[in-house]
């Protein structure tokens, strides 16, 4: 039996499922991301398109509105890095890969902004 891996999370990681767009730093490949959960470091989703481990993504989460009575959703542009990729088995023609995102600036605003929404929802 070998010995449990150190756990590096910082934090707390919610099953959230939120539709979100991502694009290298060269703005030449976009991918449809949907997320399986979330925290205020990072991501993990899974993409129609490969990303490499270490390509950097403007990455665009479409959370609640920040009038939070309100159903309509409002982007969430954050910087983030890839640190894991796997690309999944498909059933059928479509590609399919997990990604695990790090968050790598987020200012104050952003910040209040997505942990509103991981309290919240």
């Amino acid at each position: 039996m070998s010995a449990p891996r150190d756990e590096r999370r910082v934090h707390p990681r919610f099953p959230r499922s939120v539709e979100l767009r991502g694009s290298a730093a060269s703005g030449k490949a976009y991918a449809r991301l949907i997320s399986s959960n979330l925290s205020m470091g990072g991501i993990y989703c899974t993409s129609d398109r490969a990303f490499p481990e270490m390509t950097r993504l403007a990455v665009r989460l479409m959370l609640p509105s920040p009038a939070e009575r309100s159903e309509a959703t409002a982007p969430l542009d954050l910087e983030a890095v890839v640190v894991r990729h796997k690309r999944l088995q498909s059933v059928v023609d479509e590609e399919r890969h997990e990604l695990a995102l790090l968050f790598t600036a987020m200012d104050p605003a952003q910040r209040d902004r997505l942990g509103r929404f991981l309290s919240h929802s």
